[in-house]
């Protein structure tokens, strides 16, 4: 356990650790003396909440009169929010690595969700860690392989899945022959109110040691005199498929007309191949759910939103009682959205709005976070970039920008929002090749190889309901969209890679199976926080009294 976390004597609970010496000069060699005597000595504490699968469209900050999300609709009106924030893939494993490293997940070489995220690539983690901030992952990362740590001074619980290379895919299976761990539709024939389930078990978990944690934090500082900042990211497996709130939650929308979804027929399968071979892994060609179904679907999903925004205000309020408010920015984000029936496609793996774009909200002191709406196109590669500036740290050489700057350039007139491209890749199932999605502005243009090109003009056409590729008034448009896209990639060796990728990773997630088998997953430590060696000592140390008011 971290010489610093709560723990068992109050010697052990304030002491530097035994290697402190040896990190403070490895330290000094890679950062310049002058970089950190510059640091701020009010450095703020860092809360990053993250979702699974929460769609943007899905919160009232964003516009949604059915949805009950009062806290994230608070942080919204006092922060910065971004309203075309995209994922820069849709799908858990690589849109969190991406965002970790601040890089593209054909950069870290984390293509699926059963691709081993390399333990030498620096995250924001690593980089905030370096400069003296405790840095703690509570909840869900989708971390596979060995390392699940990934520069976390401390994890406190594991995943909700399993870290092992369980979910390679394979470009040239035939679709309807489905692996094991494909979508399928039950999730959506199954939705309604549970009273127990695996996800709300590790959700109600999540949000106890995100409680425990920012109280730990105030006892190591109260106890060592010390200030240090710290990074908390929590994230909830919520409102992941299958849909299955709380009751409670549920009971929330017996009297609220959620929408239902505005253009639900599946595209045409010549035009959208991608999104027929979407309907075809999981099922959804043989078997389409009814209205009811649909509508019932929905509500569960709107319930789990909700269930997921009490959790977010739990945490608001201990920042609060902790005195801790004046000197945090919590960030609120999502992995990737979900489609809930959109064009007959449900959960991510899309490159449509719905799917591929995800709530960004940032509150914080106002000297640090500009206040407002912003419009220009960001996406989650830009979150390192922020950490790193919110953490005064050195810059990092990721392609990424600050959303503090995106947002203070947005607000001066100095940039436009076709000024920066965002990316989107999708190298996992459901495709035979790379798919590619280069948004600038107002437009979105799809490549993959074997498949018609798609443009999109979102501001004519929000919905994404008419291909514009090849009318003659954009003709050019995509022409130089598919230039620039070709201009940053090498797709026949992006191809080549991926299909030798997920070869390798067969083999050896086959031979694992075989004999004694050593999974990868976290185990937490044994708790340790209770009274151990120094009776009352530790009994003191756990003690907080904060200055009452008169």
């Amino acid at each position: 356990m971290p010489t610093d976390s709560v723990g068992c004597g109050v010697l052990r609970a304030i002491g530097r650790s035994p290697g402190w010496g040896l990190q403070q000069f490895v330290i000094e060699q890679i950062f310049p003396s002058d970089v950190l005597k510059g640091r701020s000595s009010m450095r703020p504490n860092i809360v990053i909440v993250q979702a699974d699968q929460m769609a943007a469209q899905a919160l009232g900050a964003y516009g949604d009169d059915a949805a009950q999300t009062p806290h994230i609709d608070a942080l919204a009106e006092h922060g910065a929010v971004f309203d075309r924030a995209y994922c820069n893939t849709p799908l858990c494993a690589p849109s969190r690595a991406s965002m970790m490293t601040g890089r593209l997940p054909s950069d870290v070489g984390c293509y699926d969700n059963g691709d081993d995220f390399p333990a030498s690539m620096p995250t924001f983690a690593h980089h905030l860690r370096a400069v003296g901030y405790h840095t703690a992952l509570i909840g869900r990362m989708h971390f596979i392989g060995p390392d699940q740590h990934h520069g976390f001074e401390e994890r406190l619980t594991t995943d909700v899945y399993p870290a092992d290379l369980d979910m390679v895919p394979e470009w040239g299976r035939p679709l309807d022959q489905r692996l094991q761990w494909y979508h399928t539709v039950d999730p959506v024939f199954t939705a309604g109110p549970s009273q127990a389930t695996a996800q709300q078990d590790f959700d109600d978990e999540v949000v106890f040691h995100s409680l425990r944690y920012l109280t730990d934090r105030v006892r190591h500082n109260q106890a060592s005199g010390d200030d240090a900042p710290f990074l908390m990211v929590t994230s909830f497996i919520h409102p992941h498929d299958p849909y299955e709130p709380p009751q409670e939650h549920w009971d929330r929308f017996s009297e609220t007309a959620i929408p239902d979804p505005q253009f639900p027929d599946p595209a045409d399968p010549a035009q959208d191949p991608h999104s027929h071979r979407l309907r075809v892994m999981s099922g959804f060609d043989q078997r389409s759910p009814s209205l009811e179904e649909v509508r019932r679907a929905r509500r569960a999903y709107y319930a789990t939103v909700s269930y997921i925004d009490d959790h977010i205000g739990r945490i608001r309020r201990r920042i609060e009682e902790l005195n801790l408010a004046d000197n945090t920015v919590i960030i609120v984000t999502s992995d990737h959205g979900d489609m809930l029936g959109e064009k007959g496609l449900w959960y991510k793996m899309s490159p449509y709005e719905r799917s591929s774009r995800v709530p960004l909200i940032i509150d914080g002191p106002d000297h640090l976070v500009p206040q407002g709406r912003f419009a220009h196109p960001v996406s989650l590669i830009d979150l390192l970039p922020t950490l790193l500036e919110l953490s005064e740290a050195p810059g990092s050489d990721t392609p990424g920008m600050s959303l503090l700057e995106a947002a203070r350039r947005e607000r001066d007139g100095h940039t436009k929002p076709q000024d920066r491209d965002v990316l989107i890749e999708y190298l996992a199932e459901g495709t035979h090749a790379p798919q590619l999605t280069l948004i600038r502005g107002q437009y979105k243009y799809v490549v993959c190889p074997g498949d018609p090109d798609q443009l999109f003009d979102l501001e004519q056409d929000p919905h994404e309901l008419h291909n514009v590729a090849s009318a003659e008034e954009y003709v050019n448009l995509a022409q130089a969209l598919r230039i620039e896209l070709e201009s940053r990639y090498g797709i026949e060796q992006l191809t080549k890679n991926v299909l030798e990728s997920q070869k390798r990773r067969r083999l050896v997630a086959h031979a694992l199976q075989q004999g004694t088998r050593r999974p990868w997953d976290f185990i937490p430590d044994a708790e340790q926080r209770y009274v151990r060696g120094d009776f009352w000592g530790a009994l003191d140390y756990g003690q907080i009294r904060l200055p009452q008011a008169d």
